[in-house]
Order: C-alpha cells, then structure tokens, then sequence
C-alpha cells in the first residue's frame, strides 16, 4: 500500500499537525504502508497559483498545446499523477481563519484534473480515485472540529469525495489554544487504535 503525506503547515517543530502526521505516518509503517512521497506544500515550488496558460492548457489537447502551456501544465501534471498513483494518504491540514491553508488550497486545484482524478460525463463528474484511504488531521486553536465552522473538514470530505476517495477518517486536533497537550494525545489514541 503506497502512502503519500501532504503537510499544509508553515511551522516545522511546533506544528501540531505535523506532530500528529509523524505519530501517523509511524503507525501506518509499522502496518504495512509504504510512504511513496512526503510532500510539504509550504516549502514546495511546485505549488504555485498559475497562469494564464496553465489554465488555458488545462482546457487544451495535449497535442494542441503551445510550449508555454506544456511547461505550465507540467507541475500539475506531476502532482496530480503522484495524488493518483497512492493508496493512502495522510493529510494534515491546520485550520486557518476557518478553511484550509492557501498551498492546500492550490493544492487541490493542481491534483483536480479531468482524466487523471475525475472524469466529465453525461451525468456528471465522476471520482476515478476508488478504493483508497484519506486520514485527515485537522488541528484548531479555538474551533471544534466538526463544528457549524469548521470548513476545513466539510471542504476535504467534498473535495475526496469528489475525485472517488469516500473511506475517509477524520483525526480531530481541535481546541489546542486552551488544551494543546490533551488536543495531541486524543488525537494519539485515536490513531493507535487504527
């Protein structure tokens, strides 16, 4: 079973997702799992907002597309057929200003591709990402997770739901503002339970 990571965090040492994720990602070893990827969106330079050509590639046939768009499209490309090639995948998403963080936002718009992770039809789109596993740690400082507004947990649900990935579990970090300690170690035993 092939795992990619995807932290959203900008805090290396004092993230509380982070920590969650390592505690995460060791379980899932120690099961099996194999980590294909780690990818860390804020230190990433693939995850950039686009231009003009990424977005008119998208919409283009490949056999079409002028160079620009070619190297435009490239990057999303690569992400979106990593997002596709694993099984599992352990995304730590901090919440900020009640959704998600900007490069996870980018994120999911570069691995949102026609024919890669979905596909148009007559009746709509439809997920080509079945029978694969998202464990979401979603860590608040004043916001419970599963709240009226917590975006962050409603927005992945949809977005995986979206491209076919529906065994998801939510890992709830929530309240670390006034109870960091017991935040983390609820989410811990959560996780060991896995």
């Amino acid at each position: 079973m092939k795992l990619l990571r995807i932290d959203s965090s900008p805090l290396k040492e004092i993230s509380t997702s982070r920590t969650i994720a390592d505690a995460l990602e060791q379980q899932l070893v120690s099961q099996g799992y194999t980590l294909m990827n780690h990818r860390d969106l804020f230190y990433d330079d693939s995850i950039t907002l686009g231009d003009q050509d990424r977005f008119t590639g998208y919409f283009t046939p490949v056999d079409q597309q002028t160079t620009a768009q070619k190297k435009a499209v490239a990057p999303s490309n690569e992400l979106a057929a990593e997002f596709a090639a694993a099984d599992a995948y352990i995304i730590a998403a901090p919440m900020y200003n009640f959704g998600v963080t900007a490069p996870l936002k980018a994120y999911v718009d570069l691995i949102s591709r026609n024919g890669i992770s979905f596909n148009y039809t007559e009746s709509g789109p439809v997920g080509l990402l079945k029978n694969k596993k998202a464990f979401v740690i979603v860590s608040t400082g004043g916001t419970p997770v599963g709240s009226e507004v917590d975006l962050v947990s409603r927005y992945l649900k949809t977005f995986l739901g979206f491209v076919g990935i529906v065994d998801v579990q939510i890992i709830a970090a929530d309240l670390t503002h006034t109870q960091k300690e017991e935040a983390i170690n609820r989410a811990k035993n959560l996780i060991a339970i896995f």
